[in-house]
């Protein structure tokens, strides 16, 4: 089964290069790495390259997930591996996922991730917090699924009969996972090995702001799954709120020194201003719609 690798990418020249070179050696003969230069204004294009990608860049910003929509509409692998650029492979990540997707009964596969610890008061927050774990997003009972686009494998062909991802700035990768499963396509199949690391942002600002969106995104989340459409598991139990609230809240509390302690507490309310935030809009959400392009 041929996989194709897709990353989305903009000004991330520091950080796409050392992502590709780690898959690059793990790559079988039908295999393909391609970086979405999302209107980068650095070398993204020329380091993703440089590395042993393929490129394919929009004029304008699109976004991530439209720009993984664009790779994979266009890809002719039997499988589609979506990571991003600050993702780095470990030995067995691809042969992982191709096992994981050759039982009929997965549609999807994702692997362990693990953060590692950093310098910055930001990469020690992340290191504590690992929010890219498994647990709290594949095996909670009475809750689908679901894994994020740091390291989503999906078959291609059930990709596009649900129509790929639905126009949303954040919690897209949780909507793909509950419509393949509540489709019948498929589960989602899970590696518990750390097959990847996750190199995270080195400041509090831009922690923040990712935490923000996560909030927002929940809320979304929480109203498109509400309790009278929500996806249902085998034995009938209802999707709860949001499967990124439970996973990223469940970890508010980490072990360490009062001071990450502390900025544990600040990226916590970021994320709670961003979901009373969206709670305050909630009058004029809207369906999301597929990408039009």
């Amino acid at each position: 089964m041929s996989i194709e690798i897709i990353i989305p990418a903009q000004n991330m020249a520091e950080h796409v290069g050392p992502c590709v070179e780690l898959i690059v050696p793990q790559l079988a003969a039908d295999d393909v790495v391609t970086v979405v230069d999302d209107a980068s204004t650095d070398l993204t294009s020329d380091a993703a390259q440089q590395a042993g990608a393929q490129i394919l860049r929009n004029d304008f910003s699109k976004g991530p997930y439209l720009a993984r929509q664009i790779a994979a509409e266009r890809s002719n692998a039997d499988i589609l591996l979506f990571v991003d650029a600050r993702c780095r492979a470990l030995p067995g990540l691809l042969d992982s996922h191709r096992s994981l997707l050759a039982n009929p009964l997965n549609a999807m596969s994702c692997t362990n991730v693990s953060i590692p610890e950093g310098k910055s008061l930001a990469e020690r927050v992340a290191f504590q917090r690992q929010f890219f774990s498994l647990d709290g997003m594949v095996g909670v009972p009475g809750r689908l699924d679901f894994y994020p686009t740091a390291n989503l494998g999906i078959r291609t062909n059930v990709f596009r009969s649900v129509g790929g991802f639905r126009s949303m700035r954040s919690g897209a990768d949780a909507d793909l996972c509950w419509r393949v499963q509540t489709a019948g396509y498929g589960s989602l199949g899970a590696d518990q090995t750390v097959r990847m690391e996750w190199i995270p942002r080195s400041s509090m600002r831009d922690l923040m702001r990712q935490w923000y969106r996560y909030g927002t995104s929940t809320t979304y989340l929480e109203w498109l799954y509400a309790a009278e459409r929500a996806p249902r598991d085998e034995s009938g139990s209802s999707q709860p709120q949001s499967p990124r609230a439970s996973n990223r809240q469940a970890r508010q509390s980490p072990s360490g020194n009062y001071l990450v302690r502390g900025a544990s507490a600040v990226i916590s309310a970021a994320f709670l201003a961003g979901l009373m935030r969206a709670r305050a809009q909630a009058k004029d959400f809207t369906e999301p719609q597929r990408y039009l392009h």
